[in-house]
């Protein structure tokens, strides 16, 4: 009942299955204060990525509906004036290979995550240490047929995010047992810096 009173939003969302997904998120926190929400973490799972075959056309199509969900989400934000209290991020257990298996990518390690947010974000910014693509032995963190090394771990990354829910630096290091491995938590810096605290 919460949810049907959430009056209906002047941008239209898209009717892929990733924008019905935040389109449901925008409704659960514009109703939030009926539903007694202080602090909410919603996941949404979009699948399909593990392209063996066709990678640039199922990329193409995939990305596009992405990039066409989080413009629906950010525009429900905006509209309900908490853009600056949302931090939406990408995660994923692996990445592609740089090389084809003759019809896709296999699977790999170093990938690429993206975060969105308002003030609570210092955006339109790549961080860490955009990687090399050149294949083979000239390429240090290519541990074989375009399998790159990380850059950046994803601790830190995760790290981060604690950090903007409120976790302290003793309980980061509880929570993520290697990322002494990468970060000093007594760091006055956050592990990578996207995140405007």
């Amino acid at each position: 009942s919460a949810i049907d009173a959430v009056p209906d939003f002047q941008h239209q969302f898209g009717t892929g299955e990733l924008s019905e997904a935040f389109q449901m998120i925008a409704k659960t926190i514009a109703a939030r204060e009926t539903l007694g929400f202080q602090r909410q973490i919603f996941f949404v799972n979009f699948g399909g990525w593990d392209h063996h075959d066709e990678v640039l056309e199922n990329q193409a199509g995939m990305l596009a509906e992405v990039s066409t969900a989080l413009g629906d989400l950010n525009a429900a934000l905006e509209e309900l004036s908490v853009q600056d209290c949302v931090t939406t991020f990408t995660i994923s257990d692996f990445a592609r290979t740089l090389t084809s298996n003759g019809n896709g990518t296999d699977h790999a390690w170093g990938g690429n995550m993206m975060v969105m947010g308002g003030a609570n974000l210092n955006g339109g910014r790549l961080y860490g240490t955009y990687p090399s693509l050149e294949l083979g032995f000239g390429n240090p963190l290519d541990l074989s047929d375009g399998v790159l090394i990380p850059t950046t771990a994803a601790t830190e990354y995760m790290a981060e995010l604690g950090s903007w829910f409120g976790v302290s630096g003793s309980q980061l290091d509880e929570i993520f047992p290697t990322l002494q491995n990468f970060y000093d938590t007594t760091s006055p810096d956050l592990p990578i810096g996207f995140l405007n605290l």
